[in-house]
């Protein structure tokens, strides 16, 4: 993994797949009582961006490599 910007794109979309899964985690546990739902929203909210910088990083590695 020689490619700064792969490993990079791997990390954000890593860090997506941690957001969902607290995301999940809240849903079954109502673990901050009322406050439950916002903590759901920004986690879920966390995650779609997570996921499309790490989409993008890594379709901009591949452009780089291929050039």
């Amino acid at each position: 993994m020689s490619n700064r910007a792969f490993t990079n794109g791997l990390a954000v979309l890593g860090a997506g797949l941690l957001c969902s899964s607290v995301s999940s985690f809240l849903e079954h546990f109502a673990i901050f009582g009322a406050s439950t739902d916002f903590a759901r929203g920004l986690f879920d909210g966390l995650s779609v961006v997570a996921f499309a910088v790490g989409i993008y990083v890594l379709v901009r590695s591949r452009g780089s490599t291929q050039g």
